[in-house]
């Protein structure tokens, strides 16, 4: 499926003083295997870089902005995006490049709380029950989906140690609750947020994990819409966060103190390029 995705960004100078000198960091997208860029067009013009953990950023010299005014950049990125079974194509992986993901991606981290004692009894139930590490990852998976009870877009980010007490979240705590239960086990784990596209609606937030395994490789997993291994063409994956648990989509920086932060707003539109369009 070809897309057209367009972002608009606004930054509005609610302070009393003018901004001067500043910077926009915009994420734009991650690599993944099943998504590829045709094209990104800035505007104004930018630096289009690729940043930690092949996350892609425009870079975005913002004017002066007197108080009360506002900045209005905007993004339109062509991708194409299949659906793919990682499961279907193993791979052999040296066991340097194991330690190196387990001493990259096992640590603790905030929403990730491997030392949390309920996090650390659930995943000893589940590695008594499973013989390596993709057995107890499907079935930590598989946990995560009965236990969690999915909520609809929460306005917090509650991290594992409270999903596995309240028993629910959105997309988030799914994801949280599973790499907290693969790193404790030392299963290198990390997190994807993006959009799902659902043709004639608005693009939906959603967050999902990638973990490593022998043999396979980087893996996605979403409990939260049931799918291990597997993504279809709906997803577009944007910002990837292992080595920290959370990348804004936008962060600013500007010269001098303002009186008040800018506000932040972004609005993201998809629709599925046809009729042979490039």
């Amino acid at each position: 499926m070809r897309l057209s995705i367009e972002m608009q960004a606004n930054i509005y100078n609610r302070g009393t003083s003018r901004l001067r000198d500043g910077k926009m960091m915009w994420h734009l997208l991650t690599d993944m295997d099943n998504q590829f860029v045709r094209t990104i067009d800035v505007f104004p013009p930018a630096k289009v870089t690729e940043k930690a953990e092949g996350n892609m950023m425009a870079i975005i010299k913002i004017p002066e902005i007197n108080p009360g005014e506002s900045f209005s950049p905007s993004v339109v990125l062509r991708i194409d995006t299949t659906t793919r079974d990682w499961l279907l194509e193993p791979q052999m992986i040296p066991q340097d490049i194991m330690n190196q993901a387990r001493g990259m991606y096992c640590s603790m981290q905030k929403y990730w709380e491997i030392q949390d004692t309920e996090i650390q009894e659930l995943s000893q139930r589940i590695a008594e029950r499973t013989g390596n590490d993709e057995s107890y990852c499907r079935l930590a998976y598989q946990t995560v989906r009965k236990q969690i009870k999915l909520k609809t877009h929460l306005d917090e980010r509650k991290g594992a140690s409270r999903a596995i007490r309240e028993k629910e979240g959105d997309c988030d705590e799914h994801a949280d609750l599973f790499i907290a239960l693969a790193r404790t086990a030392d299963i290198p784990a990390r997190r994807i947020v993006g959009h799902i596209y659902r043709a004639e609606k608005d693009p939906e937030p959603h967050a999902w994990a990638e973990v490593f395994l022998e043999n396979r490789g980087w893996l996605p997993v979403d409990p939260a819409l049931g799918n291990f291994g597997f993504m279809n063409e709906v997803y577009f994956s944007r910002i990837r966060e292992g080595l920290v648990s959370e990348r804004p989509t936008i962060s600013l920086k500007w010269s001098g103190i303002a009186s008040m932060s800018p506000k932040i707003e972004e609005e993201v539109r998809m629709n599925v390029v046809t009729n042979g369009s490039n």
